[in-house]
């Protein structure tokens, strides 16, 4: 299946895009660099560009070592930081592809995941027509798809209904909205994919901030893969995916989050994120 995904296909480098058999099809791993794990209060209120900064220095100096602890080699994997939107926030957030298969895209979500201790990671195949995920593209014109402009659009689409500011992913003058599902197969945004595409058509229609088009509605596989750190504090079920405590790779991963952690305190202190 054929998409016109302009940004998107530069962006994935015509990959993802691709017939799902293909032998180099990559999977799109979507998350943060920042975490609300570590008490910082102020930590909402930072300015996106400091988030932005501190995300491109934990992307150039632990995301390589993350993949390789997994088994991935890093000069295989792609990433990119955009903007991106869960429960009405809108931060900076890391965007990469890797070529795996799906069990091996476990190990890599958790590894991403326990690191920079976020709730979840999101691993989706865009290309993947019969994924069973509700899949819906807003487009804007060339070059006015900001940050701010990203967060206005989803604002509103929550405000025609609440389940469509779960969350999204910006890529160059498109935003990405996925009606991911539970385990039971219901969708987080209680909206079939039929009521979620027309719920953000609606949206593009009545958004006055900028010219917004819905430009393509289908299906993709998309789920997340998390952990409760309010009950499960040091990443249990992410560990447990990766092997448990003693695996090798939770072993090296340890000292890769302490790196984490540290980088992040001293942002705290530098942005007065505490």
């Amino acid at each position: 299946m054929r998409v016109m995904l302009r940004s998107l296909f530069a962006l994935l480098i015509g990959l993802a895009f691709q017939p799902a058999q293909a032998a180099d099809h990559p999977l799109l791993f979507s998350f943060e660099a920042a975490s609300s794990q570590l008490g910082l209060t102020r930590m909402r209120e930072a300015q996106y560009a400091d988030r932005a900064a501190f995300t491109v220095k934990v992307k150039d100096e632990l995301l390589a070592d993350i993949f390789r602890t997994v088994g991935v080699d890093p000069a295989k994997v792609r990433t990119e930081m955009t903007p991106g939107g869960y429960l009405l926030r809108t931060n900076s957030s890391l965007q990469s592809r890797a070529v795996v298969d799906w069990r091996q895209a476990d190990r890599v979500a958790a590894a991403l995941g326990y690191v920079f201790r976020q709730s979840s990671v999101l691993v989706s195949d865009l290309a993947d027509a019969k994924g069973g995920t509700g899949l819906a593209v807003v487009r804007f014109p060339r070059g006015t798809l900001t940050a701010a402009m990203a967060h206005g659009f989803f604002e509103h689409a929550a405000k025609v209904h609440k389940g469509l500011g779960g969350g999204y992913t910006a890529f160059g003058d498109e935003m990405i909205f996925l009606n991911v599902r539970d385990d039971a197969g219901k969708p987080y945004s209680e909206l079939d994919d039929k009521a979620f595409a027309g719920g953000l058509r609606e949206a593009a229609k009545t958004f006055k901030d900028g010219r917004a088009r819905l430009v393509r509605v289908g299906q993709a596989k998309a789920r997340f893969v998390g952990n409760s750190w309010r009950q499960k504090p040091n990443g249990e079920d992410y560990v447990a995916l990766l092997g448990g405590a003693a695996d090798p790779a939770v072993v090296r991963l340890k000292p890769i989050q302490d790196r984490h952690t540290a980088m992040i305190m001293d942002a705290a202190e530098r942005w007065g994120w505490k």
